[in-house]
């Protein structure tokens, strides 16, 4: 009989949360430093963000799918029914060992 899949499970609030925070910063300062309400990069704790997921799995330099793989294919898109809107929805991930902050410049618009 062939070995089962373990199956990948999207992490913890908790997690994610004391990652962010190992980083030396929070959700709520990421928010701030991008312009955007305090609580909005939060959100994607609690349902389907993927702009604010790219922005805290960058912060973490993984992948949005490593922290979320519920809510992404294999491929890294994201699944059906989870169309992104308006500003943001054409940004590239750039998951790079030595940006540890984000800001404006770490998020580039793709025509």
């Amino acid at each position: 009989m062939p070995k089962k899949q373990p199956s990948k499970k999207d992490w913890h609030k908790a997690d994610i949360i004391a990652a962010v925070r190992k980083t030396g910063t929070s959700l709520r300062r990421m928010s701030r430093k991008l312009g955007l309400a305090h609580t909005a990069i939060g959100n994607a704790l609690h349902q389907p963000y993927p702009r604010y997921e790219r922005i805290i799995a960058q912060q973490l330099n993984v992948t949005p799918q490593a922290i979320w793989p519920s809510r992404y294919h294999e491929d890294g898109t994201p699944k059906s029914g989870r169309g992104e809107r308006g500003i943001g929805r054409h940004i590239k991930f750039n998951a790079s060992a030595e940006n540890n902050n984000v800001n404006r410049d770490d998020i580039r618009e793709v025509a």
